[in-house]
């Protein structure tokens, strides 16, 4: 179950639940290699340098890297019975479906260390997947546009295009974080009352706001690049994207107020080739050394290993979504209702629905 976090919440351990074993307990694995799925760009850089090369160096297993985790794409796989991955990296409304949906590996965690899996919250230990990070979407904007306390800090202020010139990019209903929560917001809706989405009412708003946008994002590094390039102004990305460019000395900046923090999993596609090396390299990257540094790399998100809080210089910790001053401002995307089903269909599913018919036809 993917709950509400707290800083308190990430403290915990669940102790005896977590189930003990060691490296190397794992399945037979049927050839030296494992091929992870994340999601490319800036993100899959810093895995890279902080968990597939230390992975290979450590266990001898290649990595062979494949990107765009999209449930459509999985699915397919298994319709043709030909599944490409060992391990996915995606996010909680998605993998919440797939396990629903009977798409995804059980985890043997008796094939797990049990003390770096004792240091999850168990709020992210899932019979189906572990927790990767947490991540926060957040409203960006290009700084030569709108610097610093004169940028909009809430959805309504993006919705402002009086107040708020420019060009936006936000994200497609297809994508994995939809605009339906940004346009309820915009429209009043307080956050407590945000679920369950009313889904009707947030097209209304987006057909407000879409004379306006550039840009339908389908991928996590559209909006970064737009706004990096002045292509477009202000638009919903990720922390820790934005973050890393701005590192780089792009442009670009973000507002914590109203950003939604949600979490990704790592899990294993049902009917997987490379099981235990699968569950091996989860393993490996569920350790706190290759999370802080995959954070630091990235320059935005947060650990679900507890342990790695330790590890963090004070710097560090202040960038992360779940440091108190930064939590508070945030909004919890509720994954489970996303991935519940009404009539035989996720809510997710009926959006994608209503996203097609309301480009068509201007109404959902």
């Amino acid at each position: 179950m993917v709950a509400q976090l707290t800083r308190r919440s990430f403290g915990a351990r669940f102790g005896a639940a977590a189930a003990m074993g060691v490296l190397g307990k794992a399945n037979a694995q049927t050839s030296g290699a494992v091929v992870v799925c994340s999601y490319g760009g800036q993100v899959q850089d810093a895995l890279r340098k902080a968990a597939f090369e230390p992975f290979e160096r450590t266990t001898g297993i290649k990595v062979v890297e494949a990107t765009g985790p999209s449930p459509a794409k999985l699915r397919a796989m298994s319709m043709s019975n030909n599944i490409e991955w060992d391990v996915v990296q995606i996010f909680a409304p998605d993998f919440l479906a797939l396990a629903n949906g009977n798409l995804l590996e059980k985890i043997n965690y008796n094939a797990l260390d049990g003390r770096t899996m004792s240091q999850i919250n168990k709020q992210f230990v899932h019979p189906f997947g572990v927790g990767a990070a947490t991540y926060s979407l957040v409203i960006a904007f290009n700084t030569k546009y709108y610097p610093i306390g004169k940028h909009p800090r809430t959805w309504s202020d993006v919705w402002d295009v009086q107040k708020f010139p420019g060009p936006r990019i936000l994200p497609a209903a297809t994508s994995a974080s939809p605009p339906n929560e940004c346009a309820l917001l915009a429209d009043g809706v307080l956050p407590q009352h945000l679920y369950p989405l009313d889904l009707e009412r947030s097209y209304r708003g987006l057909s407000k706001i879409k004379p306006h946008v550039l840009k339908w994002s389908s991928g996590g590094a559209m909006a970064p690049q737009a706004l990096a390039d002045g292509e477009a102004h202000i638009g919903f990305a990720s922390q820790g994207r934005i973050a890393q460019l701005k590192l780089q000395g792009a442009a670009v900046d973000f507002e914590w107020n109203q950003g939604f923090y949600t979490a990704d999993f790592w899990a294993i596609p049902k009917g997987a080739k490379n099981v235990g090396n699968a569950l091996k390299f989860i393993e490996f990257v569920s350790r706190p050394e290759p999370v802080v540094e995959w954070i630091r790399l990235m320059g935005g998100g947060s650990p679900v290993n507890a342990e790695s809080l330790n590890l963090m210089t004070p710097e560090l910790a202040k960038q992360t979504v779940t440091y108190p001053d930064n939590l508070k401002q945030q909004i919890w995307l509720d994954a489970e209702w996303w991935a519940k089903k009404v009539d035989g269909k996720t809510n997710k599913d009926r959006n994608i629905e209503m996203w097609n018919t309301w480009l068509q036809t201007g109404n959902p």
